[in-house]
């Protein structure tokens, strides 16, 4: 059976994203999640629209993998199917491993520790923090765009915009959680950086 490199490389991506996923953030998401909106009463409405979002991703690509043909469902968009577009897609998918991995160093590491000792977690806002509030939310933007660069068509166009609106609407639940958690200090840390782009620094000349 003949496989094109953009199957190998999306069943492969996807496979690397679950496992990393699976061996640390997502071993403790679960009951950090629970604790802090039991504790601080915060809803959870857009979660699981969230997580649908990603599964529907990861059907698509299995689907793919073993049907190429499949890109043909749902009218492929021609203009984008070619191996620069495709190069493209490659890039960003890269980039979203790279920010799930640093989302997850950063506040994976914070997690772990309150589960162990019992206390809040740490608000972080070192290394990619620094810059941007939400690189997780970020890499979720970045996966549906390269995946829809990789199958291009409408399946894969309603799924990006699908996972566009969830993913917004689940991050402004988010910082309503963490305005409740840390209070003044997530509020100057909102004014330092941006949600998803780092914010242009004014210097006073």
């Amino acid at each position: 059976m003949f496989f094109d490199f953009t199957q190998v490389f999306l069943m492969f991506w996807i496979i690397a994203f679950w496992a990393y996923y699976l061996l640390t953030y997502g071993r403790v998401e679960g009951k950090h999640e629970q604790s802090t909106r039991g504790k601080y009463g915060t809803p959870a409405r857009w979660a699981p629209f969230f997580g649908m979002a990603f599964l529907g991703w990861t059907v698509v690509i299995v689907i793919f993998f073993f049907h190429y043909d499949s890109i043909e469902w749902g009218w492929r968009f021609d203009l984008l199917d070619h191996a620069a577009i495709k190069i493209l897609g490659i890039a960003i998918l890269c980039v979203a491993f790279l920010l799930n991995v640093l989302f997850t160093a950063s506040v994976g590491q914070s997690v772990q520790a309150s589960i162990e000792n019992g206390t809040p977690a740490t608000l972080v806002t070192t290394g990619v923090y620094g810059w941007i509030r939400h690189p997780g939310y970020l890499a979720f933007f970045a996966v549906a765009i390269g995946g829809f660069l990789l199958i291009p068509n409408f399946i894969t166009l309603a799924l990006a915009v699908y996972t566009f609106v969830v993913v917004y609407g689940h991050t402004l639940e988010e910082e309503k959680k963490l305005e409740k958690m840390y209070g003044s200090d997530y509020e100057r840390y909102q004014r330092t950086t941006g949600r998803f782009f780092p914010k242009i620094r004014r210097t006073d000349s």
